[in-house]
Protein backbone atom coordinates (compact mmCIF):
# COMPACT_ATOMS: atom_id res chain seq x y z
CA UNK A 1 0.00 0.00 0.00
CA UNK A 2 2.82 2.23 0.83
CA UNK A 3 4.52 1.89 -3.11
CA UNK A 4 0.72 2.26 -4.29
CA UNK A 5 0.90 6.07 -2.75
CA UNK A 6 4.13 6.92 -3.36
CA UNK A 7 3.69 6.03 -6.96
CA UNK A 8 0.33 8.12 -6.42
CA UNK A 9 1.78 11.08 -5.12
CA UNK A 10 5.08 11.17 -7.54
CA UNK A 11 2.45 10.57 -10.55
CA UNK A 12 0.63 13.70 -8.91
CA UNK A 13 3.51 16.04 -8.79
CA UNK A 14 4.72 15.19 -12.23
CA UNK A 15 1.55 16.33 -13.76
CA UNK A 16 1.52 19.98 -11.36
CA UNK A 17 5.42 20.01 -12.85
CA UNK A 18 4.50 19.71 -16.17
CA UNK A 19 1.95 22.64 -16.14
CA UNK A 20 4.31 25.43 -17.34
CA UNK A 21 2.17 27.81 -17.87
CA UNK A 22 1.44 28.84 -14.16
CA UNK A 23 -1.92 27.85 -14.74
CA UNK A 24 -3.26 30.22 -17.13
CA UNK A 25 -4.46 29.56 -20.67
CA UNK A 26 -5.86 33.34 -21.56
CA UNK A 27 -3.64 34.65 -24.55
CA UNK A 28 -1.05 37.53 -23.61
CA UNK A 29 -2.84 40.97 -24.74
CA UNK A 30 -0.14 41.17 -27.52
CA UNK A 31 -2.02 37.82 -28.86
CA UNK A 32 -5.47 39.33 -28.51
CA UNK A 33 -4.54 42.62 -29.65
CA UNK A 34 -3.18 41.52 -32.99
CA UNK A 35 -5.67 41.77 -36.20
CA UNK A 36 -7.68 44.84 -37.78
CA UNK A 37 -10.10 46.67 -35.24
CA UNK A 38 -12.85 49.40 -36.49
CA UNK A 39 -13.06 52.60 -34.51
CA UNK A 40 -16.65 52.23 -33.32
CA UNK A 41 -16.83 54.87 -30.54
CA UNK A 42 -15.07 58.10 -29.66
CA UNK A 43 -16.30 60.21 -26.24
CA UNK A 44 -14.45 63.34 -24.66
CA UNK A 45 -14.87 65.52 -21.86
CA UNK A 46 -17.79 66.83 -23.92
CA UNK A 47 -19.46 63.71 -24.39
CA UNK A 48 -20.22 61.37 -26.87
CA UNK A 49 -18.60 62.17 -30.06
CA UNK A 50 -19.60 59.24 -32.36
CA UNK A 51 -21.68 61.02 -34.28
CA UNK A 52 -19.01 63.92 -35.98
CA UNK A 53 -16.75 60.95 -36.29
CA UNK A 54 -19.48 58.94 -38.39
CA UNK A 55 -20.31 62.33 -40.25
CA UNK A 56 -16.64 63.25 -41.45
CA UNK A 57 -15.27 59.23 -41.94
CA UNK A 58 -16.45 56.31 -43.70
CA UNK A 59 -14.18 54.22 -41.84
CA UNK A 60 -10.71 54.49 -39.59
CA UNK A 61 -9.15 51.21 -39.22
CA UNK A 62 -5.86 49.67 -37.79
CA UNK A 63 -4.22 46.77 -38.03
CA UNK A 64 -1.43 45.55 -35.39
CA UNK A 65 0.03 42.47 -37.37
CA UNK A 66 2.78 40.03 -35.94
CA UNK A 67 6.23 42.13 -35.53
CA UNK A 68 5.08 44.82 -34.21
CA UNK A 69 3.53 46.53 -37.27
CA UNK A 70 0.61 48.98 -37.24
CA UNK A 71 -0.96 50.63 -40.60
CA UNK A 72 -3.73 52.89 -40.05
CA UNK A 73 -6.33 53.51 -42.59
CA UNK A 74 -8.29 56.65 -42.33
CA UNK A 75 -11.01 57.07 -44.85
CA UNK A 76 -12.15 60.58 -44.80
CA UNK A 77 -15.59 61.60 -46.57
CA UNK A 78 -15.44 64.58 -49.28
CA UNK A 79 -17.89 67.39 -50.43
CA UNK A 80 -18.36 65.37 -53.74
CA UNK A 81 -21.03 62.38 -53.51
CA UNK A 82 -19.61 59.19 -53.72
CA UNK A 83 -15.87 59.71 -52.65
CA UNK A 84 -13.51 59.58 -50.10
CA UNK A 85 -10.27 60.70 -48.85
CA UNK A 86 -8.33 57.95 -47.94
CA UNK A 87 -5.05 58.36 -45.80
CA UNK A 88 -2.88 55.36 -45.04
CA UNK A 89 -0.22 55.29 -41.97
CA UNK A 90 2.35 52.87 -41.52
CA UNK A 91 4.78 52.47 -38.70
CA UNK A 92 5.48 50.06 -35.44
CA UNK A 93 4.26 49.83 -32.21
CA UNK A 94 5.14 48.69 -28.43
CA UNK A 95 3.14 47.24 -25.69
CA UNK A 96 3.54 47.44 -22.07
CA UNK A 97 1.42 44.63 -20.74
CA UNK A 98 2.41 45.11 -17.27
CA UNK A 99 0.89 48.98 -17.34
CA UNK A 100 -1.83 48.66 -20.08
CA UNK A 101 0.33 51.06 -22.39
CA UNK A 102 0.28 51.31 -26.06
CA UNK A 103 3.26 52.95 -28.08
CA UNK A 104 2.10 53.44 -31.80
CA UNK A 105 5.02 55.37 -34.18
CA UNK A 106 3.37 56.14 -37.26
CA UNK A 107 4.96 58.10 -40.18
CA UNK A 108 3.09 61.16 -40.58
CA UNK A 109 4.44 63.62 -43.31
CA UNK A 110 7.32 61.33 -43.65
CA UNK A 111 8.14 62.10 -39.72
CA UNK A 112 8.11 59.60 -36.86
CA UNK A 113 4.96 60.79 -34.78
CA UNK A 114 4.82 59.18 -31.13
CA UNK A 115 1.30 57.83 -30.04
CA UNK A 116 1.04 56.67 -26.63
CA UNK A 117 -2.45 55.16 -25.27
CA UNK A 118 -3.48 53.32 -22.28
CA UNK A 119 -5.36 51.02 -23.30
CA UNK A 120 -7.99 47.94 -21.85
CA UNK A 121 -9.76 44.92 -23.87
CA UNK A 122 -13.39 44.12 -23.16
CA UNK A 123 -13.36 40.81 -24.24
CA UNK A 124 -12.46 38.97 -27.51
CA UNK A 125 -13.69 42.03 -29.95
CA UNK A 126 -13.73 45.35 -28.33
CA UNK A 127 -11.48 47.73 -27.62
CA UNK A 128 -10.49 51.22 -25.56
CA UNK A 129 -7.29 53.29 -26.25
CA UNK A 130 -7.48 56.33 -24.53
CA UNK A 131 -4.80 58.86 -25.47
CA UNK A 132 -2.07 59.98 -23.03
CA UNK A 133 0.01 63.51 -22.97
CA UNK A 134 0.22 65.01 -26.12
CA UNK A 135 -1.45 61.81 -27.91
CA UNK A 136 -4.44 64.13 -27.78
CA UNK A 137 -3.79 67.03 -29.25
CA UNK A 138 -1.49 64.96 -32.24
CA UNK A 139 -4.97 63.32 -32.95
CA UNK A 140 -6.87 66.12 -32.89
CA UNK A 141 -4.66 67.47 -35.68
CA UNK A 142 -4.64 64.23 -37.40
CA UNK A 143 -8.51 64.76 -37.76
CA UNK A 144 -8.65 67.91 -38.30
CA UNK A 145 -10.83 68.80 -34.42
CA UNK A 146 -10.12 69.33 -30.96
CA UNK A 147 -10.71 67.12 -27.96
CA UNK A 148 -10.63 67.85 -24.48
CA UNK A 149 -9.42 64.79 -22.16
CA UNK A 150 -10.34 62.56 -21.23
CA UNK A 151 -10.93 61.13 -24.61
CA UNK A 152 -11.65 57.81 -25.62
CA UNK A 153 -11.95 55.58 -28.74
CA UNK A 154 -13.97 52.63 -28.54
CA UNK A 155 -12.86 49.61 -31.76
CA UNK A 156 -14.26 46.65 -32.43
CA UNK A 157 -12.06 43.76 -33.89
CA UNK A 158 -13.27 43.07 -37.69
CA UNK A 159 -10.52 40.51 -38.35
Amino acid sequence: MRKLTLVLMIFGLLLVGCDNDGGSDAASDADALLGTWAVSGLTDASGDRSGSLLESYNSVMITLGAGSTIAMVVDAKTEEANTSDVTDYEGSFTLDEASKALIATLSVSGQPTPLTFSYSLQGESSLKLNPVGTTTILLGVLFQTTYADPVEFTFTKVQ
